[in-house]
This record gives structure tokens, C-alpha cells and sequence, in this order.
């Protein structure tokens, strides 16, 4: 396979290019000498039809009626017509019965495959038939298309074929889109859980097709002088956009082929267009009605938004299939990209297995040579850290006048190694709060840790050696013991403590800072931890000697021999409170001057909703692998270095209910003066640090919530600080990469309509007699709108025919028996006669801003149930 150093990249084999099977016994077949071919081109695998045409024509034969089987009835009046007609219908019955026996017992011939042996595999792309429909309009297509996928599917199981691509759902089937993702489903069961072919479904990256619509005619397989094919051209194949353009004699306009294609089973056509999406037209829909839907989006028009379309059949198919771990993406860059960075930034987040990129993707530059445009580089980059396998598509079609087949993978392999050597131009979905570009870390990428335990459980070695390999992170506590210290006299000694001194690399950084700022000093480090106390030793001993005194104990607890000016701890959690900080230092405090300060002086944490296919499927697993059961798994917060995660929020755009992107919970000062304390100077009670956060986010583009995204800031001293907040780390702490951003998980995820507000609700909760600490979160989403909701027809009642609207979305088309039709003035309502309350002289119109609630999740993790911090 592909080298695990570098981006692999496929060739796309077109059936031109493969020869029929040999009928002599060879040392390699045409699939082994062309990916032989391909390797020495510098590709790493090739992409290849797994069935010809015949198999096609089979298929067709015995699962489709002919054209004119329907007028072909006898009269009864020519005993020469009788003889032909009892011919025709015992040849009908003949393929009847084979078809019968195809459906019981489906196999393939040989002559119909291009892929046949297990060594043809190992490098091999395999792609499903492309004609095969399983959102026809015509239920019994639906059924056999179904039968010949896993047909196909159970051949690559069977040679271990490491993917098999399924063409995409079309849009003016948008109404049997389930039945194609119930296919889909059914097909992931196959081959049990030993099963390893992977499916993916080939999505366009936006919803628009090329500019240039080419006719069927020249379109894929219908030009010999191309030999690659793509899978991502706009050929029509029963009204499919596809790259296989199998063209029957006889059938010139797309619509004379839809209004062909009809099932041999025999299944009653239904006539109800209920529940079909807007714009969709039946089974005579055009070529033109097809690319129109497409441009226009009303296709999907009941799906979502225009930028949408194309996400929302994908959400809706791994949705089905939930979130099946064989199921991928492969995404088609034929069509532009969509204009906003936010409907771009949702694939960045999903589990993208292969991008095709066909020569049409590429521009000529000055020279002549084919690039990509600025926005395709930038979006490919982005990808690089992923490790997608592109596949290259129509490389011989002499698209471009300079550099031949060689100059598109030659292009992808600058643009990859542009990614490498500058990963910090690399675009992310600014997720992390981490310092991604430092390849040391690079492993943790989208690794589920459970938080520390830092009062239960004692550290190790290995983990202190992780925390010290941080750099920024000490030298800007050094520069904030430096500033505070330059602040206080010269004359006299400033009393320092250490409190959770670990190995002492804050004691060492201390040090440095007293000297630095010509200040005398006089240094404790307070550590619990028995062992990292013997390296305290060790350090004193060797390096700091009389400079420093070491006490061991439990900072709440430990009797010091003196009061202290300043203190110094680094018990920041990626959450800042979610190590038990707050709880820590106030234990601390007890030893601190009037006067004294604490660095950190204050922290704040921050939320923001997150998308990731990935992670939820990784929270998912989590309880099999630490053999948890499944709730406790959904109600654990989890440190996570965001990859393939993209925030779903959108910046604030006035005033309003919504806040900015990333959003403040709360924040913890210290010292803190206005406590209660006992004959110990420590508080009664921890409910001073518990605390409550209510957010409202703008949702710009639709998306699927898996879960809240949690960050920090802290304010050390004067003008220092640490940050791990997406949009402020850069200018507070750029290149820190101590701490991973907090991620809590949403058990079900929960779909977000574009233009969707979501509010969150947390809290950080204690008990006095369980002594622990725990975090509860729970989500709503709404739709806003202004005035009347009833879309009221001159002042008096609602038009029965019509539907409310917001925002140009259709709310509801209910309405009573009785003829006055009242909409639902909420998806959640269940009662269809119930009226809307009215404001007195208003005549029943809302105004205002309103909203409507759309969904919910559960309260997760009520009372500390599954995740707590130990006190």
C-alpha cells in the first residue's frame, strides 16, 4: 500500500483501458500490468470498474421491461401475428424465469468482471456499477439495483478488495433517498463483523455542476481517446449523474431513457406524490430539469439550504447506517467549490476516504501547465494531514496544453509538500486550541483521554516528562514570577511557594525569574506526590540546594513554616477548573498574605459547538475498548487534540440572543477574599465554586452537533497570560501545546437546519458529601422568525392552502377538518386543532422575534453519575 510518509495517490482506470480477460493462462492479468504501469508513474494505487459492460447488459435484460412490451397485446385476428407473438412471450417467460433465478441465486461469469483474483487487489481501488439505482423511482429497480450491489459488494468481500465506491443518490429522487441509505445499511451488514471491505459514497463537494454540461454522447466511456474516466463527469445515465455512459441504441434524450427504465417484477406503480421534493417530476424529468436542480438547489430544496444539499444527503446516509465504521466519503471535486468557508469546513470534519479529482478540477496557468485554483489548493492542503487518497481523473484527455498526463500528479505532489514544510499556513477548522503544526503531538490528533484525577490518582514519570516538553508554557510563568516580582520593593525577601511543585520545572523557572528581576527570594515547593517528591529531592540535592525547600504534602492541608507573598501553581485542566484548581487553591490560600498573590490570578473556560463524525463514532467505542458500559461512556468529558472536527457556530452578527463563536462559561479569580472560612482558614463548604452558564449560538450553515468543544484562558500576571482559545491563542500563547481542548459529548447527535440557533446549558456542580466535583450539559435548537407566524390573509383567517413561512422555510402545511386550517406553530406539537394563543387587537399575528423549538438532547451526566473529579 502507499507509503505511510506521504499522500497516496490513485490513477483512475477507465474500461477503454482495461482489455477483455485472457483465455490463456498469463503470469499477470491487465489489471496486474496496469497498476504495475501506474506505480512506476509515482501513483500508489489505481482506481478500476470492478464489473464491464456486460454484466450490464445482463442485468438490463432480465431486470428491465422492454420499451414496448406494454403495447405488445394480440388482436387474435392473424394466425402469422399469433405464432410471433406466442414466440415473443415464451421468450418473455424464458428471461422471466432467469431473472427469477438471479434474484434466488445471484453470481457472476467471468467475461463480466475486470477484477478476478486476489492478487489484483492489494493496490486497487474497486468501483460499484454506476447505472445500478437504488433511489429509482420505480420500486422494483430499487429491489434488483439492491440484489446487484450486494452481488458486487459479496465478490469484493470475497477478494478482499479494501474499498468499493457506490455512485451517489440523484437529486430529483431526493424523496427515495432513505431507501438508498436503507441499501447502504443492509450492504454494511454483509460479511459479518470479520467483514474489512470498506463502502464509500461518492458526495460532490458542492451542489452546482460543472459550467460546461457536455453531451452524453462525449461524456466518460462514450470517448475512446480518453483512457481515464470520471467518475465525477456529468454523463447521464437514466437521469444519474455518471461517469459510465452506457447509451443504448435507440434511447437519444434522457428523458426518452428515464421514461423507459421500468421494472420486470411486476410491483403496482404508486401514483401519490406525497413526500416528493420540490422540483422533483416523476419519472419524465429531463436532462435539463436534472442540471437545472442541481444549479438552483431545489432539489434539495426540502432538505436545507442551497449550500447544503450536497451534506445533507451524506447526514442523512451515515445517519441511517449509524455511523457504521466501514462507511466513508468519497468526496467529488468536479463542480466549484461553495462559496462559504463554512459549508467547506463540514467536510473537513467527516470521514473523507478519497477525494476524485478529474483534470477538469485543474486550471491552465500562464504556461500552460494545470493547477489548481487558489481556493482548491487551499482546501487540499487542509486535507494533506488527513491523508485521503486523491484519485487523479481524465489525466490523458490533453485538457491542458503543457506537462502531459504526469504534470496532475506532479501538481499534487507540490501541493503536499508545500502542506508539509508549511504546516503553518495548513488551514484547520480552527477547533484546537493546541499547537497542531508540532509533529511530536501529531499522534494525539482526535485521541479520546479521560481527564486526570490530579487529587485521587498520582502522576507519573512518563506524563510529567510530557507536561515539561512545553516550552511556552514555563517561559511565560518565568516572565510572569519576573514581572510580579519587579513589582514589588528591591529591599527585602519575597516568600514564593510552588504549590503542586511535580518535578520542579516551575521551581527552576522561579529561579530563573528572581534572577532576572534582582530580587531576593525565598522558594517552597509543595508536592503530594510521594514519588515526584523523590525527584524533588534529587533536584535540590544537585541543582538548587539551599535555594529552595521542599515540603511534603497536600497543599489543603500541609502546616508551611511561613506566610507566602506569592503563590505559583500550574493546576490549570483544558477546561481551566476541570483539574479541581478553584478547589485546590483555596486550600492553598490559607498560607497566602493579605496582600499576596496567586499566579495564575484568574482563568475563564469557553464553549462552542462541534461537529465530528469521528469522535462520536470514537466515544462510541470507547466503552468496548475500557469495558464501560455505553452511558458512561456519552457522560465523559474527554481531552482531545482537534483534527477532524469543525465548529458549527458562526461569528456574532449584531445584537441579539446570540453570542460570538466561541462563547466565556465563567471564570475563577484568586485569592478570592469574600469566603466564609473555618478555624483552619479553609472554606465550609465548596459551593462558592460551583457555577452555571446558559450560551445561545448562531448556526450559519447546517450541520450535525456531536458535542461542545471546551477551552480556556488564564491571566497570570501584568500583560501574561495562557490561552488554548481557537481564535486567541495565536496572540496570548502562539506554539503552547500543554493543553488539549475538553470535549463533551452529546449521546445522539442532533441535526442543526442552517440559520438555527442552538443553546447550551452547563454546569459545574458539587456534593459536600460525596466530595466530588462534576460537569452537566444539555442542548436546544430553535428556529427564529419575525411577526406573524399564521401568514394571515387580510387581517382575518389562515389561507388554508398555504403553509406558514419563516424565513422563506416552509413551518407547516397542516391544518383541521373543519376547513380552517390552523398550522403548527411547532414540529414538536401534536395537536394539529390546538390554536395559536392570540394578542388581544393584533388579529392573531405574532410580532416580534419568535422562535421555535426543533430538537433537544438528554441532561448528561445528572448528579455525577458517570464522570466526576474526586476530592
Amino acid at each position: 500500500m502507499a507509503s505511510a510518509s506521504r499522500l497516496p495517490i490513485a490513477l483512475h482506470l477507465t474500461q477503454h483501458s482495461l482489455p477483455p480477460s485472457s483465455a490463456v493462462a498469463a503470469t499477470s492479468s491487465p489489471v496486474e500490468h496496469l497498476t504495475e504501469q501506474a506505480l512506476k508513474a509515482d501513483y500508489d494505487l489505481v482506481c478500476v470498474p470492478l464489473a464491464n459492460d456486460l454484466w450490464r447488459e445482463r442485468w438490463e435484460r432480465l431486470c428491465l421491461r422492454a420499451p414496448d412490451e406494454e403495447e405488445d397485446v394480440f388482436d387474435g385476428n392473424h394466425s402469422a401475428d399469433a405464432k410471433d407473438w406466442v414466440e415473443r412471450e415464451r421468450a418473455r417467460f424464458e428471461t422471466a424465469k432467469e431473472a427469477e433465478a438471479w434474484r434466488s441465486n445471484a453470481s457472476f461469469k467471468r467475461s463480466e468482471l475486470n477484477i478476478t483474483r486476489l492478487e489484483e487487489t492489494e493496490r486497487t481501488i474497486a468501483l460499484a456499477s454506476s447505472w445500478l439505482e437504488l433511489d429509482s423511482e420505480d420500486e422494483g429497480i430499487r429491489f434488483d439495483s439492491e440484489l446487484a450491489l450486494r452481488q458486487e459488494l459479496a465478490l469484493a468481500l470475497h477478494l478482499s478488495i479494501p474499498t468499493l465506491i457506490i455512485p451517489p443518490p440523484l437529486p430529483e429522487n431526493r424523496a427515495h433517498l432513505p431507501s438508498y441509505a436503507r441499501a447502504i445499511a443492509s450492504l454494511l451488514e454483509m460479511g459479518g463483523e470479520g467483514a474489512q471491505t470498506r463502502i464509500s459514497i461518492r458526495i460532490g463537494i458542492s451542489d452546482r455542476p460543472p459550467t460546461a454540461v457536455t453531451s452524453p454522447s462525449t461524456q466518460g466511456f462514450g470517448n475512446a481517446g480518453n483512457s481515464m474516466m470520471s467518475l465525477a463527469a456529468p454523463s447521464v445515465n437514466g437521469g444519474r449523474q455518471t461517469s459510465y455512459d452506457y447509451t443504448p441504441s435507440g434511447l437519444s434524450t434522457v428523458e426518452e431513457k428515464r421514461h423507459k427504465r421500468k421494472s420486470s417484477m411486476g410491483i403496482p406503480a404508486r401514483n401519490s406524490s406525497y413526500g416528493q421534493a420540490p422540483g422533483a417530476s416523476g419519472a419524465n424529468a429531463s436532462g435539463q430539469h436534472y442540471r437545472h436542480s442541481l444549479l438552483s438547489g431545489s432539489a434539495g430544496a426540502a432538505a436545507g439550504d442551497y449550500h447544503s444539499w450536497s451534506w445533507e444527503v451524506w447526514d442523512c446516509i451515515r445517519n441511517v447506517c449509524g455511523y457504521h465504521r466501514r462507511l466513508s466519503l468519497t468526496l467529488d471535486m468536479t463542480n466549484p467549490l461553495p462559496s462559504s468557508l463554512t459549508s467547506l469546513n463540514r467536510w473537513l470534519a467527516e470521514p473523507t476516504q478519497f477525494i476524485f479529482l478529474p483534470s477538469q478540477a485543474f486550471i491552465p496557468n500562464a504556461k500552460g501547465y494545470p493547477v489548481l485554483s487558489k481556493a482548491c489548493q487551499t482546501f487540499i492542503r487542509g486535507f494533506v494531514r488527513l491523508k485521503p487518497t486523491i484519485i487523479l481523473s481524465e489525466t490523458n484527455n490533453a485538457k491542458h496544453p503543457a506537462g502531459g498526463p504526469q504534470a496532475y500528479i506532479q501538481y499534487v505532489r507540490h501541493i503536499e509538500h508545500t502542506a508539509l514544510t508549511n504546516l503553518s499556513s495548513v488551514p484547520t477548522t480552527n477547533a484546537n486550541g493546541a499547537a497542531t503544526k508540532c509533529l511530536q503531538i501529531a499522534n494525539y490528533a482526535d485521541w479520546l483521554q479521560a481527564p486526570l484525577q490530579p487529587l485521587m490518582d498520582d502522576l507519573g514519570s512518563a506524563t510529567y516528562e510530557v507536561f515539561e516538553r512545553d516550552p511556552v508554557k514555563y517561559r511565560l510563568y518565568e516572565e510572569a514570577v519576573c514581572q510580579a516580582l519587579h513589582d514589588r520593593p528591591e529591599q527585602g525577601v519575597t516568600v514564593i511557594y510552588i504549590v503542586g511543585a511535580g518535578r520542579g520545572p516551575l521551581v527552576s523557572g522561579t529561579i530563573r525569574a528572581a534572577e532576572r528581576a534582582s530580587r531576593k527570594v525565598r522558594i517552597y515547593a509543595v508536592e503530594k506526590n510521594a514519588n515526584a517528591f523523590v525527584t524533588l529531592q534529587e533536584k535540590q540535592a544537585l541543582e538548587w540546594g539551599g535555594a529552595v525547600k521542599i515540603l511534603f504534602g497536600d497543599m489543603r492541608q500541609i502546616e508551611v513554616p511561613e506566610l507566602a507573598d506569592i503563590i505559583v501553581s500550574e493546576l490549570l485542566g483544558s477546561f481551566g477548573d476541570n483539574e479541581l484548581s478553584p478547589e485546590c487553591l483555596d486550600g492553598a490560600g490559607r498560607f497566602l498574605k493579605p496582600e499576596g498573590i496567586s499566579i495564575p490570578a484568574s482563568y475563564t473556560a469557553h464553549l462552542a459547538p462541534v461537529s465530528s463524525s469521528k469522535l462520536h463514532c470514537e466515544v462510541q467505542d470507547y466503552a468496548t475498548k475500557k469495558n464501560k458500559n455505553q452511558e458512561i461512556a456519552t457522560e465523559t468529558p474527554y481531552v482531545v487534540m482537534f483534527q477532524q472536527v469543525n465548529i458549527l457556530s458562526g461569528a456574532q452578527t449584531g445584537p441579539g440572543r446570540c453570542g460570538p463563536r466561541v462563547q466565556e462559561c465563567w471564570s475563577f479569580e484568586h485569592p478570592r477574599r469574600d469566603m466564609i472560612l473555618d478555624s483552619r482558614g479553609v472554606p465550609y463548604t465548596n459551593s462558592h465554586n460551583t457555577r452555571a452558564a446558559h450560551l445561545s449560538f448562531r448556526i450559519p450553515t447546517a450541520g450535525t452537533l456531536h458535542g461542545l468543544a471546551g477551552y480556556f484562558e488564564a491571566h497570570l500576571y501584568g500583560n501574561v497570560g495562557l490561552s488554548i482559545h481557537p481564535e486567541r491563542m495565536s496572540m496570548i500563547s502562539p506554539d503552547m501545546m500543554s493543553w488539549f481542548p475538553l470535549f463533551f459529548p452529546f449521546k445522539e447527535p442532533m441535526y442543526l437546519p442552517s440559520g438555527a440557533e442552538l443553546d447550551v446549558h452547563i454546569w459545574r456542580l458539587t456534593d459536600p458529601k460525596s466530595k466530588k466535583v462534576w460537569y452537566e450539559w444539555h442542548a436546544e435548537s430553535f428556529l427564529s422568525f419575525n411577526g406573524s407566524v399564521n401568514n394571515q390573509s387580510n387581517g382575518s383567517g389562515y389561507t388554508p392552502s398555504s403553509a406558514g413561512s419563516i424565513n422563506g422555510r416552509v413551518v407547516s402545511h397542516a391544518s383541521n377538518t373543519s376547513g380552517s386550517g390552523i398550522p403548527l406553530h411547532s414540529p414538536m406539537m401534536d395537536a394539529p386543532n390546538s390554536p395559536l394563543p392570540l394578542t388581544p387587537g393584533l388579529g392573531g399575528a405574532l410580532g416580534g422575534d419568535h422562535r421555535i423549538k426543533i430538537g433537544q438532547t438528554s441532561l448528561h451526566n445528572p448528579c455525577g453519575r458517570s464522570s466526576w473529579i474526586g476530592l
